[in-house]
């Protein structure tokens, strides 16, 4: 019996705030339009600012997969601040993050991340791999961003830690 695509709940599609598509109405999707909302309203970030599922390649045992960063905040043409979602604990989902902002780039580490739920978000320091706030406040305005990179440019990764940075996210973006 064929099914109605429009009517069935596993494929209700929303308006995506950022682009203005239909989008799939997943858990990710709602942590990222409503975060997107609170960074474009309350933050003072730009549309232009983002730059939406950045792909990072990862192998591992020589296996391949691609790993995505939500939201990627690239201002000036720096890529200052790397955003990923997902339902439950952002604490647990630190490390792989933390990974993603250390290889996202070739030539230096996206200083500052964000890992954040429907309800929570930790406020992360790439350089030192530290959590330095919980709770969506924590997330800085863009002035604020501004700021905290106004030191450019950030270290490099060594490339003796690509292969651990890439072990790590490969641990945490595994197809199930």
């Amino acid at each position: 019996m064929p099914t109605d695509t429009h009517r069935d709940p596993l494929y209700i599609k929303v308006p995506c705030f950022l682009t203005g598509r239909l989008v799939l109405d997943t858990d990710r999707e709602r942590i990222r339009q409503k975060l997107a909302k609170h960074l474009v309203h309350e933050l003072g970030y730009r549309i232009e600012d983002f730059v939406l599922d950045r792909k990072i390649p990862v192998e591992f045992k020589g296996k391949r997969q691609v790993s995505i960063i939500d939201i990627l905040v690239v201002i000036d043409g720096r890529s200052l601040m790397v955003l990923r979602f997902g339902p439950g604990s952002v604490i647990t989902r630190e490390a792989g993050t933390i990974s993603a902002a250390r290889l996202v780039e070739p030539d230096y580490i996206v200083p500052w991340a964000v890992q954040a739920n429907l309800f929570d978000a930790s406020f992360i320091d790439v350089v030192k791999k530290k959590a330095v706030g919980y709770g969506w406040e924590s997330i800085p305005s863009r002035s604020d961003l501004m700021e905290l990179c106004s030191t450019w440019p950030p270290p490099a990764l060594p490339p003796e830690r690509i292969p651990f940075e890439e072990r790590i996210l490969f641990s945490y973006d595994k197809p199930a």
